[in-house]
C-alpha cells in the first residue's frame, strides 16, 4: 500500500515536471529508451533488480515507444506528448528507485539538456547572454548529443561515458564564462 501511494505521488510530481520539460525541447521515446536501458543495466549489474524485472521494465518502455508511434501516425499533439511524458515519468521513477546510489553521478542526456537549456534561458532573460551566444552554446550541445548517439549504437563504454561527461563539463564551463564575460544584449533594454 505504502509503495503504491509513494509511486502515485511520484508520478504526480513527475508529471508536473514533465509538462514543464515538454515546453522546452521534447525528447522522443526512442531516445529516452536508450537512457532508461542504461539505468536498467546499472541496476541489473548491481543486483538491485532481477533479470525478470529488467525484462518487464524494458517491455514497458518498448510499449511506450510503440504508443508514440501510434500517436505520430496522425501527428502528435501536445496532449499526447503529455500522456507519454507522464507514462515515462512513472517508468523512470520505478527504475530510479532500484538504481544504485553510485550510479547517480551519471546524469542522463535528457536531464543534462534540460539543465543546460535552463541555464542558457536564464542567461538570455537576464541579459548575460546574447542571442548569438545562446545559439552557439545550443549548437555545441547538439554536437555532444550527436556524439552520444553514435556511442550508443553499440552501448556506452566507461571510456565513452567519461568522454561525454568531460564534454558536458566543458560546455557547462563555457556557459558560465559566456554569462560572466560582460557581453550584453542591450537591444532589449533600450531606454
Amino acid at each position: 500500500m505504502r509503495k503504491t501511494t509513494l509511486l502515485m505521488a511520484a508520478a504526480a510530481a513527475l508529471s508536473l515536471s514533465a509538462g514543464a520539460a515538454s515546453a522546452q525541447a521534447w525528447m522522443p521515446m526512442i531516445e529516452r529508451q536508450a537512457v532508461l536501458n542504461d539505468h536498467i543495466d546499472a541496476s541489473l549489474e548491481s543486483g538491485a533488480i532481477t533479470p525478470e524485472r529488467a525484462r518487464d521494465l524494458r517491455s514497458d518502455m518498448a510499449a511506450l515507444v510503440s504508443l508514440e508511434g501510434q500517436y505520430r501516425y496522425g501527428g502528435i499533439s501536445s496532449r499526447e506528448k503529455l500522456d507519454l511524458d507522464r507514462r515515462y515519468a512513472v517508468l523512470d521513477y520505478q527504475v530510479r528507485l532500484a538504481r544504485p546510489v553510485a550510479d547517480d553521478r551519471w546524469v542522463s542526456i535528457e536531464d543534462r539538456k534540460l539543465e543546460l537549456d535552463a541555464r542558457i534561458d536564464r542567461g538570455v532573460r537576464s541579459g548575460e547572454l546574447t542571442a548569438a551566444e545562446a545559439a552557439s552554446l545550443r549548437d555545441d550541445f547538439d554536437r555532444i548529443a550527436s556524439v552520444e548517439a553514435s556511442y550508443r549504437v553499440d552501448g556506452l563504454s566507461p571510456e565513452e561515458r567519461a568522454d561525454l561527461n568531460r564534454r558536458f563539463d566543458d560546455l557547462s564551463a563555457r556557459i558560465h564564462v559566456a554569462r560572466a564575460d560582460g557581453d550584453r544584449d542591450y537591444a532589449r533594454n533600450r531606454y
